[in-house]
């Protein structure tokens, strides 16, 4: 599926009930730029990302269909990421407690 549609500045767009917006900016060295980004709270339950952002429609499409169909794994991910955070700071020792945070 291509997108062929033309949007404005800040228009909100939904895909799979996934809201996302449409962006257009000056990049700077004064080149007009264009993109999307999502920040459904819905779709990002659980999962420590506030938003992503894409160049193209059909690569957001992509990646709201990659966090609806693979949601089970994107929370394991989730949970063993912050299992294994939790076991770093665990080992730390009241002599070696340097984390580099």
């Amino acid at each position: 599926m291509t997108s062929t549609r033309k949007y404005k500045s800040k228009d909100t767009i939904m895909y799979r009930d996934t809201e996302y917006t449409y962006n257009e900016w000056t990049t700077w060295d004064n080149k007009p730029a264009s993109g999307f980004t999502c920040d459904d709270k819905t779709l990002l339950e659980g999962i420590n990302l506030a938003s992503f952002s894409t160049m193209t429609e059909e690569l957001m499409w992509e990646r709201i269909d990659d966090h609806i169909d693979n949601k089970e794994h994107h929370l394991e991910m989730q949970r063993l990421h912050d299992k294994g955070c939790q076991a770093y700071y665990d080992s730390k020792t009241r002599t070696d407690n340097f984390t580099g945070d």
